[in-house]
């Protein structure tokens, strides 16, 4: 909402990692052309169905309206040359620095020149003790990657995510212990060191959010 209010956001906008699509929507309801990838069919199908009940789902890309696409964020083959702006928001820190490479890489080909980009990824540092849930990256992994990759960057500092601490109390909780099924060891073993440093804390919160450590990066592509 922010950037699209001070002039960020223009032309053709790809929401890579969209998700269910909240931002997508957003931006297709003030009248941009969005192109909304994921990897998730299930997430999609979601995805649509809001699209469709806010009368912004668009089946054509290149007008205004939001489409909706499945697609592997390491391999945007058949995307070349099509955006002007990018908006990943919590993307980067699901990848690993080989895929983080391709990932963005594929971005500057899929982009026309002096796009911009727009990222948000959970930061190795802590707000009040508590650390990311999974895959903390360090600025200067950002740096290096987006500028190996054809990415100037303008502005890159830090900012907090406001998420929904319910998976980190343990317990009962029948979301954590689905979240713990589908986890990968390393990934299973941060969360808990999260939820340790959260039980000092949870009882200080006033409601059910809590502010998590994130970077933001606002970038153009260098030609």
């Amino acid at each position: 909402m922010e950037l699209e209010a001070l002039g960020g956001i223009s032309g053709e906008v790809l929401d890579i990692g969209c998700g269910l699509g909240d931002n997508s929507i957003y931006l297709a309801s003030h009248g941009y052309s969005v192109t909304a990838l994921d990897g998730s069919p299930s997430a999609l199908e979601e995805a649509r169905r809001r699209a469709d009940e806010a009368g912004v789902l668009n089946p054509n890309a290149g007008s205004a309206g939001v489409t909706f696409e499945v697609a592997d964020a390491t391999n945007l083959t058949g995307y070349d040359g099509r955006f002007d702006t990018v908006v990943d928001s919590a993307l980067y820190h699901c990848l690993d620095e080989a895929d983080r490479h391709a990932y963005v890489a594929g971005l500057y080909r899929a982009t026309r020149p002096g796009a911009r980009l727009h990222l948000w990824c959970f930061s190795d540092g802590n707000i009040n003790g508590v650390i990311a849930p999974r895959g903390g990256v360090a600025e200067a992994d950002i740096r290096d990657t987006l500028t190996a990759n054809g990415w100037r960057i303008d502005f890159l500092g830090p900012t907090t995510y406001l998420g929904n601490p319910v998976s980190f109390g343990g317990g009962e909780n029948a979301f954590a212990k689905a979240m713990e099924e589908r986890m990968p060891p390393e990934a299973l073993e941060q969360m808990r060191a999260v939820a340790e440093r959260f039980a000092k804390v949870g009882e200080l919160l006033d409601g059910d959010r809590i502010h998590l450590p994130f970077t933001v990066v606002h970038a153009h592509r260098a030609d």
